[in-house]
């Protein structure tokens, strides 16, 4: 088949969700598939490029003006359906992923012209509680418009967990569940080192839906003698930014001198590194609202893949695996209390002990989210 990925992500290697869709690709492509990706990456001049054998081109256009900028998002729907007509045209399958309201509209009507098949990657559902205007959030608006109505009969879905599987499942014609899914045998992983301390990291951007302020007064709930035992490395965040966004108090900055490092914004590989040589990364979501039940944490993924074991909470489909004290260690709720009586019990950890545990987490990662893990499931979805 033709298949062409159409993606607003930031293809092809800078966000979460362009990492998906590269391994989307590299899967069809394994399968005997021709497959092209439309994305809103990095500008590459109205050219096609190749990425790691993937044939793309970016949409983003490279005007510094805010209007002009919005008016190139907005029309991506229609600029995608006149380029595929014309350089395209041959496709037998549009996969799309999040995109606006009327770009789906418009992906519609051209796959119907064609009698193609349509699929949505579906990978998220937000809740009121992620933003400060809640309901009235426009990303929030799209995406109930995209999950309540954009997506119907003439649909097939790729479901990234169990609840948006459930939700689809009466709603279009074909559905099947494919958590986060990387290039893990091509992933580096480290197998044993020896920090002098127990180094925890939170590799991610400012946000309402992790809660890394309950993560930072775990570690202040500790004692001092406790603290000398740790580190914990705060990537993608700054210091004004925990403050403003996260709500964290100066004042348990400044108690946890020596104990928390705050890094800031890092490029994507100086990230992986810091998640590559930890010896834990971590990740509390409120399990109970449905962003944490729709979505599926890359976080966790890529730390499993790297080897680094997790201290995390079961959101998502998480429980099926992760299992405690053996690839991660499972705090029971989101509330800082659990967070730090589950930090106490890593402390006295042996190095022979972090060893078995990041083989574990790699054993993990290859068994469950490599992308070649999936054929028949993608097979399953393209008949």
């Amino acid at each position: 088949m033709k298949i062409v990925i159409i993606t607003g992500n930031n293809y092809p290697c800078g966000d979460a969700g362009a990492v998906r869709q590269h391994a989307m690709a590299k899967l069809l492509m394994d399968m005997g598939h021709d497959v092209f990706v439309i994305g809103y990456g990095p500008y590459t001049g109205n050219k096609e490029k190749v990425y790691d054998s993937v044939p793309y081109i970016s949409f983003r256009k490279k005007f510094n003006n805010r209007i002009i900028r919005a008016f190139y998002r907005v029309n991506f729907g229609s600029r995608v359906a006149t380029y595929i007509k014309k350089h395209h045209q041959d496709f037998n399958c549009l996969l799309v992923v999040d995109i606006l309201p009327n770009a789906f509209k418009k992906i519609e009507k051209l796959a119907q012209e064609r009698n193609a098949l349509l699929i949505h990657d579906s990978v998220e559902w937000y809740s009121p509680e992620e933003f400060e205007n809640r309901e009235k959030n426009r990303a929030y608006k799209n995406k109930e418009y995209t999950n309540l109505i954009a997506i119907n009969k003439k649909w097939r879905v790729i479901a990234i967990s169990k609840y948006l599987e459930n939700h689809f499942s009466s709603r279009c014609s074909k559905v099947v569940r494919i958590p986060v899914i990387m290039d893990v045998n091509n992933m580096k992983s480290i197998v044993t080192h020896n920090n002098k301390k127990k180094q925890f990291v939170y590799a991610g951007a400012p946000s309402r839906k992790d809660y890394l302020r309950e993560m930072i007064y775990g570690f202040r709930r500790l004692s001092s003698d406790e603290r000398n035992g740790v580190e914990f490395h705060v990537i993608g965040v700054n210091e004004n930014q925990l403050i403003s966004i996260c709500g964290v108090e100066k004042s348990c900055i400044d108690d946890l001198e020596g104990t928390l490092f705050v890094h800031g914004r890092v490029s994507r590989d100086e990230a992986l590194k810091w998640v590559q040589n930890a010896d834990f990364t971590m990740l509390i979501r409120d399990e109970s609202l449905r962003y944490a039940k729709a979505g599926f944490p890359t976080k966790i993924v890529e730390s499993l893949s790297s080897g680094t074991p997790v201290v995390c909470n079961i959101s998502s489909d998480l429980g099926e695996y992760l299992e405690d004290g053996k690839n991660a260690f499972i705090i029971n709720g989101h509330s800082v209390e659990s967070i730090a009586a589950t930090i106490r019990k890593i402390i006295p950890l042996k190095t022979d002990s972090l060893d078995i545990m990041r083989k574990e987490a790699r054993k993990t990662a290859e068994k469950y989210f490599d992308y070649r893990q999936y054929y028949r499931e993608m097979s399953y979805i393209l008949k």
